[in-house]
């Protein structure tokens, strides 16, 4: 049995600015760090305010062939897939706080659909450039499948979410994610939002403390421009707590 997560209490300012953008978006990116708790509460937190704004999908980056196993587990139907099971090695996507965001949006927003965007695996001579070419395509193709008309809000790794190629050379594969969707779609409007922690931990190979030396929030969260990375905006929140596992 999973146990619900509660929904982030972001204070009015910062949600009023991030829903701002949302609201200016047909694609709306959050990138993050693997492996902490507080971006699917944060996700939780938002759909009453997305489903006003016109969105009615949540994609993920979780395997395209982990979909229809997912959908079967969130209705009770069949165990979790096999991303979600133990492994030797975990990056922290496939992670309890994950399922049970999965499993309340199929039981509170049941007009939602999920989309998984990730590739099933790498094949040899594949780069994460590739990867990051596939992962849009397939994004892509499920937004309009399952969410035409509608916009989505997706959850990715913060190098996959970055719009614009960073002011410092070799921060991950480009074009990434987000800059392969503004590419093949220009005609959609995609914003991305970095959330950056000052403190706390998170899960990838191994529990882990973020590095130290990290100023302090002087608050519960703030929106800021979007820094060196290559996003729209950046959500700075004070605490990061580890994601569990099954």
């Amino acid at each position: 049995m999973i146990a619900p997560i509660q929904p982030y209490d972001l204070p009015q300012p910062a949600k009023a600015q991030l829903l701002d953008l949302a609201g200016q978006s047909d694609i709306f990116l959050l990138g993050e760090i693997h492996g902490t708790q507080e971006v699917s509460a944060l996700v939780l937190g938002l759909f009453d305010d997305l489903s006003r704004l016109g969105y009615g999908g949540l994609g993920l980056e979780i395997p395209q062939g982990q979909k229809k196993q997912l959908s079967k587990w969130a209705v009770s139907i069949a165990p979790p897939p096999d991303f979600f099971g133990p492994t030797e090695f975990r990056d922290g996507r496939g992670n309890v706080q994950v399922l049970s965001l999965i499993k309340q949006m199929h039981s509170d927003y049941p007009q939602w659909e999920l989309l998984c965007f990730d590739t099933d695996m790498m094949h040899a001579g594949e780069t994460g450039t590739d990867r990051d070419r596939a992962m849009a395509e397939t994004f892509l193709e499920q937004k309009q499948e399952r969410c035409a008309g509608r916009k989505v809000i997706a959850v990715c790794g913060n190098y996959h979410s970055r719009l614009f190629e960073p002011e410092k050379p070799d921060f991950g594969p480009w074009p990434s994610f987000g800059a392969n969707i503004l590419q093949r779609r220009p005609d959609l409007v995609v914003t991305s939002v970095d959330i950056v922690f000052h403190g706390g931990g998170f899960f990838n190979g191994e529990e882990k403390e973020f590095r130290p030396g990290r100023i302090p929030l002087n608050g519960n969260a703030e929106v800021r421009p979007g820094g060196w990375l290559g996003h729209t905006a950046e959500l700075h929140l004070p605490y990061a707590t580890p994601a569990t596992f099954l």
